[in-house]
């Protein structure tokens, strides 16, 4: 999975061509071509862009800009390619210059982009990026009265302060991608980047380097919903505080009184509804509604994915001589006819 996701960014986010691609991993062009278009998985001195420096085409240099922006958020085979740019110049604003200029700004332009993108740590918030974290919480289930624990599951904004959170009945990994894809739903929109801590269902490995030896499911989900992925430093929680904030404000306001659940399906759509209402509520640095400055968070989300993500796993078990299979600490009776055989499990956040 690591190469997989090494060729896809490598197309998505470097442009590097097909051919390029194979050169630089080794892998056969069947191969590089198929893990490159596939979409659903169910220097120091910068270059000179200033407008002085491209007189001709100085004030048409906003339109090219924004263009190139919003194509971060695109697929790659529906961004701008030069020639496209250069019609749209000239058919929608009238440009009347030639296409060599166009072609050496576009490529200075994206140099500079792809450089300032490099991974940093920010002083202020990008606009759409997010921070994700689970939060150990406490319901009651409105058939029996039985008290008993539930994950809350929040991305946070910290450029907004907007939050969305999910409840579920574990934080395993089936439970970490059904909650981002239907966040990822309700605000309409993927964040171009995430920071987590080093949750086992997305961490398999923390190397002595610092780089991340990801789990194949969460390897997967990012290569479907296209962001990127930062993890904090092993014990520093204070990277992600903004979510760490939240995750306490809602457990505070949304929990309290404890919740009585009927389904965690109805008891999610109503915490959707109270974030929503929650958006209300003024900036405590801006004294603006937050709805307000989600809006430019909201801007700068990706586009969902044409297909959305299938959140579950196979597993192979083996039937105990009384004829169970255990899956982490729940048994599920099948035969004993069955003892001592491989069968195979399909899991889902709240079923096998």
């Amino acid at each position: 999975m690591a190469q997989i996701k090494y060729i896809k960014d490598l197309y998505e986010n470097e442009e590097a061509s097909l051919r390029e691609i194979c050169r630089v991993t080794g892998h056969s062009f069947e191969t590089v071509r198929k893990y490159a278009y596939q979409e659903n998985w169910s220097e120091d001195n910068l270059p000179d862009i200033e407008p002085q420096s491209y007189p001709v085409l100085q004030d048409f240099i906003p339109i090219i800009d924004k263009w190139l922006e919003e194509d971060r958020k695109a697929p790659r085979k529906q961004r701008h390619t030069v020639m496209r740019i250069y019609h749209r110049l000239c058919d929608e604003h009238g440009f009347t210059g030639c296409y060599s200029t166009v072609k050496k700004y576009v490529r200075k332009k994206k140099y500079v982009m792809k450089t300032l993108s490099a991974g940093y740590l920010p002083l202020e918030h990008p606009k759409g990026w997010g921070q994700v974290d689970f939060g150990l919480a406490e319901g009651e289930w409105a058939a029996t009265g039985e008290r008993f624990p539930f994950y809350a599951l929040t991305i946070s904004f910290p450029g907004s302060n907007n939050g969305v959170t999910q409840a579920f009945p574990s934080q395993n990994q089936e439970c970490l991608l059904e909650g981002m894809k239907r966040i990822f739903e309700h605000i309409g929109g993927v964040p171009p980047r995430l920071r987590f801590d080093n949750m086992t269902t997305a961490v398999a490995q923390v190397l002595k380097d610092g780089e991340r030896v990801l789990t194949d499911g969460f390897t997967r989900f990012m290569l479907h919903y296209r962001f990127q992925a930062d993890f904090c430093n092993p014990d520093s929680g204070n990277e992600k505080g903004n979510v760490e904030n939240k995750v306490g404000y809602s457990r505070r306001n949304a929990f309290v009184p404890v919740p009585v659940i009927t389904s965690f399906e109805e008891f999610n759509e109503q915490l959707l509804e109270w974030c929503e209402k929650d958006a209300d509520r003024l900036h405590y640095k801006h004294k603006v509604p937050i709805r307000e400055l989600w809006e430019e968070d909201k801007a700068a989300l990706l586009e969902l994915p044409q297909y959305p993500f299938s959140v579950f796993r196979y597993t192979t078990l083996t039937v105990s001589k009384t004829g169970f299979a255990t899956i982490e600490t729940n048994k599920y009776g099948l035969s004993p006819m069955l003892a001592g055989e491989k069968v195979q499990a399909k899991i889902f956040y709240d079923h096998v």
